[in-house]
């Protein structure tokens, strides 16, 4: 059963970009370009079932991997690429598991 959600918004979760904690609120960004502000942390809405395929790069973000489009790997330094330009950082100990959870994402080259 594919429940929205935030209770106020028919919100699905293939709708969601990303999500971005700022303090104890999270925004929600949306593949339609609208943000949506929720009043719970960005921990409640990762444990949140409906969010399983999301993924955790850093303290501050959750992103669905549907729309990342590529990843760079540079010694230490990782960054995903969303489909829709934006950059993220990986955290230093986030780097591995994350770059094996995108092994099927072509790998962008440093130019």
């Amino acid at each position: 059963m594919n429940l929205p959600i935030l209770r106020d918004y028919n919100i699905y979760s293939d709708e969601i970009v990303y999500l971005k904690a700022d303090v104890n609120y999270t925004e929600f960004y949306m593949k339609n370009g609208r943000k949506i502000v929720s009043s719970s942390t960005l921990k409640h809405h990762e444990a949140d079932e409906r969010l399983k395929d999301f993924l955790r790069v850093n303290k501050s973000y959750l992103v669905n991997k549907k729309y990342i489009g590529q990843y760079r790997a540079r010694y230490k330094d990782v960054r995903i690429y969303l489909t829709d330009g934006y950059e993220i950082k990986v955290a230093r100990r986030r780097r591995i598991a994350i770059m094996k959870s995108l092994e099927y994402i072509p790998r962008a080259n440093f130019s």
